[in-house]
């Protein structure tokens, strides 16, 4: 993803030069083009978290469309207050970006790992929070968020995620992704989980379970439209690779409470408890309950 993110945004900045990509040292040979092509639209601002993202939001403030890059918990967590006061709270006109979603660090511990970082965003006042599910999703949300201005957070995967749509999506803010249609069901997911989540829609539908399969890119803005003419009365699932207080199943919980809508609505998440175990990403994601067999048992049982 944050190839087909660089290469997007790279396009879209020789056409509109008031993009600027702030990265915290990060990026060697992937930001090769801007660094050699576009000087003024790029800038390095070493391993300055909490510095940069105020320097991104004051360059903003000039009119300028600002992308702040780096690894997930550090342009987050780390740098929270300064996302908060100067980001949001001015309503400027800022992306923070954020690479290695979930457990794509996996091995570098859980000081790397990003399983808040919905939730927390999710919170602040002004932030869309946008999580595309493979690189077909991310070039799209990338034009739509380089042609608008309003606080926003990417949160992207790693490398090398395995494409779930078969071709370029057809997406704006706040609609979902069906990417298929069943009567007996609905899989709702969010980012590169995403492939797990169509393989246990692949394993239902072998057992005669028939599934709405639904890639929700768009978390700060779920399609109530769409929700109100949901079929009631069968099992909905939330997959996401993320804690399970504040994130997409909480997103989906409120809506449907806003709704007054009773559905029969259960959630697989990571677990709270196994947080700090160190893996690679497959590891991670199956020690903490995020697998195709946990979304089938949880399926059946909802």
């Amino acid at each position: 993803m944050r190839n087909t993110f660089v290469k997007t945004l790279y396009e879209e900045a020789k056409i509109n030069e008031n993009i600027v990509l702030i990265t915290g040292d990060l990026g060697f040979q992937l930001f090769d083009d801007f660094q050699k092509n576009l000087p003024k639209q790029f800038i390095n601002a070493g391993l300055t978290e909490q510095s940069m993202m105020s320097m991104a939001a004051g360059i903003a403030s000039t009119g300028k469309r600002v992308f702040v890059y780096s690894i997930a918990n550090f342009s987050t967590l780390r740098c929270l207050e300064q996302i908060r006061n100067d980001v949001c709270y001015m309503n400027n006109s800022v992306v923070v970006v954020s690479v290695g979603a979930g457990f794509a660090y996996g091995n570098l511990g859980y000081s790397h790992h990003a399983t808040e970082d919905i939730a927390i965003m999710r919170s602040l006042p002004n932030m869309k929070v946008i999580s595309p599910c493979d690189q077909l999703e991310t070039e799209v949300v990338t034009k739509i968020l380089a042609r608008t201005n309003n606080p926003s957070y990417l949160r992207l995967g790693k490398t090398g995620e395995i494409d779930i749509n078969m071709n370029i999506p057809s997406l704006s803010r706040g609609k979902f992704n069906v990417l298929s249609q069943g009567k007996d069901g609905y899989i709702f997911f969010t980012g590169s989980i995403g492939i797990i989540a169509k393989k246990a829609a692949m394993h239902l539908g072998e057992m005669g379970i028939n599934v709405s399969l639904i890639s929700v890119p768009f978390i700060s803005e779920l399609d109530k439209n769409y929700l109100i003419q949901m079929i009631e009365n069968v099992p909905i699932v939330i997959v996401e690779e993320h804690v399970s207080r504040g994130g997409l199943g909480a997103a989906f919980m409120e809506s449907f409470v806003s709704l007054n809508m009773q559905m029969k609505l259960n959630h697989v998440s990571a677990s709270l408890e196994s947080l700090t175990l160190t893996g690679d990403q497959e590891f991670l994601r199956e020690a903490n309950g995020i697998s195709i067999t946990k979304i089938l048992d949880t399926f059946k049982k909802t």
